[in-house]
């Protein structure tokens, strides 16, 4: 019976996570997912990040997703200060600070891609060697900060065959407490633009390091940064922050509440929802590419051994991946479409009532304003996607998407014979 047994064959291809890795299709939808998130975090910053027109031109610091208004006022409050620290120490090439619109944050994105890459790359090695590597980093942070610190004081003491203090002192020569202001300018500078870019540095982490909490953590933080501004462009917290007396008051310059005119996309949408839609859309794309990479991977992994060099079971792997790029890529258009269809639903309720008649009662509802609202258009939006959802007791929506991906599927076989 041993005699009957056939070995599996192998392909030139196997699903190890070393070859996966390098795959085209799992390195495209990394760079898909790196791309979706910092397009997401330069559209959030072009949305949400802006001042109120009343205070930037006063240079006020304003509660904005932008690193470099407050490291303008750290050195506008440096200089007025005066003495020996009239700057801080990181040049403002690194920073962005200088700049407008996305040259603001380019700098600091391709920073986080290095830190981002250099965790990858030491997660890959071996844990002894992990370990050594971090303790040099760490040591060679705390060397900075107080390394020049403690050499100086301690050669000092030495020279004058005395023991004092690094402070207080008279002469500034035996201050050697002095030493730690740069080192330290350095760090809270470095603080502040990871702490606003945080979410592109623990995506990027994510995404090429196979993390899901780092995933999760970016996704929530960019979250957080959302309702925080959802809480400060609250109408009553505008008024209290937004007094023009005072110059030294943060400001905002919250959404309108009253949707413009469909001036975009020939007309289907107001640009505010556009901005507003296309961070819905990246913030999809990029949690749901990043998260696939890793189940697949995991599935990959799973495998028996034997079967990892199958190649019935390598092409089911590949048409997972490429089935999963078209449905991402079909599904993420036809919801847009779908929600700009559901935004524009309030139009259509004007244009049959007007239809109806030309009643009082018809003439009122066109006129309405609070159609034009944002809670008109949630309202409108909500009886149009109820009744989309009602049409799946007509049309059998899971019959003709298996029509049409039959379709498309025979047409591929008669291309390709």
């Amino acid at each position: 019976m041993a005699d009957d047994v056939q070995p599996q064959a192998e392909g030139m291809t196997t699903l190890h996570l070393r070859a996966l890795r390098k795959d085209w299709r799992v390195v495209g939808l990394q760079m898909v997912a790196s791309l979706a998130l910092i397009w997401l975090f330069l559209t959030m910053t072009q949305v949400f990040g802006s001042c109120h027109p009343s205070y930037e031109d006063q240079g006020a610091w304003c509660p904005a997703l932008d690193h470099t208004l407050t490291l303008d006022t750290m050195d506008e409050y440096l200089e007025d200060a005066g003495g020996d620290f009239s700057e801080l120490p990181i040049p403002d090439w690194m920073t962005g600070q200088g700049n407008d619109g996305d040259g603001r944050y380019l700098m600091p994105i391709f920073i986080m891609l290095t830190i981002a890459a250099g965790w990858v790359l030491l997660n890959f090695q071996a844990p002894k060697l992990r370990r050594k590597i971090t303790l040099g980093v760490l040591g060679g942070l705390i060397f900075f900060l107080a390394g020049m610190f403690l050499l100086t004081w301690t050669f000092g003491m030495l020279t004058s065959f005395d023991l004092y203090l690094p402070f207080g002192h008279s002469d500034e020569s035996m201050n050697h407490a002095n030493r730690l202001v740069w080192p330290l300018a350095v760090y809270i500078e470095s603080l502040i633009v990871v702490l606003i870019l945080s979410p592109v540095l623990f995506g990027l982490m994510g995404i090429w390091g196979l993390s899901k909490r780092m995933i999760n953590w970016s996704v929530a933080v960019m979250l957080i940064y959302l309702a925080l501004y959802a809480l400060l462009s609250y109408e009553g917290v505008v008024n209290q922050l937004a007094d023009s007396s005072d110059p030294y008051k943060p400001g905002l310059n919250p959404l309108p509440t009253q949707i413009g005119e469909a001036d975009t996309l020939g007309g289907l949408i107001s640009g505010e929802i556009w901005s507003l839609l296309l961070i819905a859309i990246l913030l999809m794309v990029y949690s749901e590419t990043a998260h696939a990479i890793i189940r697949f991977l995991e599935y990959a992994f799973r495998l028996p051994e034997s079967c990892k060099k199958d190649p019935e079971y390598v092409g089911q792997f590949k048409n997972l991946l490429n089935s999963h790029m078209q449905h991402t890529v079909v599904i993420m258009f036809a919801m847009a479409f779908v929600t700009m269809l559901a935004l524009k639903f309030d139009d259509l309720i004007i244009e049959v009532v007007s239809w109806v008649g030309s009643g009082q009662w018809s003439g009122q509802v066109k006129d309405s304003l609070e159609l034009r609202l944002v809670y008109g258009k949630v309202i409108s939006a909500m009886l149009f996607l109820t009744f989309v959802a009602g049409m799946r007791y007509v049309v059998p929506w899971q019959r003709v998407a298996g029509m049409v991906e039959a379709a498309i599927r025979k047409t591929k076989g008669n291309s390709n014979p």
